[in-house]
């Protein structure tokens, strides 16, 4: 017996590598590890928590680790998320007024 990936699976891995390799230029601004941008599951999980909560991450990498230029440019891609259509939920990583600004376009 093989282990195959459903259609929808596929479809949604694709989507995330296209994502991913269209806004490569704006993640390598982020100074972010590659292990955050692995899946989408990941990258939900680093944008709720500020961290790679249940998630394999040997470096421990945390939000706060990040300067204000690198913070913007998470916050530029955070907005390209959401406006590719990724299902709003409130980014608790970043900060209030951020969160508050992406609710009012997004939620």
């Amino acid at each position: 017996m093989t282990d195959r990936k459903s259609p929808r699976k596929a479809a949604a891995r694709r989507e995330w590598d296209r994502f991913v390799s269209s806004n490569q230029p704006v993640i390598a601004s982020t100074g972010l590890p590659e292990s955050i941008f692995r899946s989408v599951d990941q990258f939900d999980s680093f944008l709720s928590h500020g961290c790679l909560d249940h998630h394999l991450d040997p470096g421990s990498f945390r939000i706060d680790a990040l300067n204000s230029t690198q913070y913007e440019a998470l916050v530029t891609l955070t907005e390209s998320y959401f406006a590719a259509g990724y299902e709003w939920f409130t980014p608790a990583a970043l900060r209030a007024a951020d969160q508050d600004n992406l609710a009012r376009r997004f939620a």
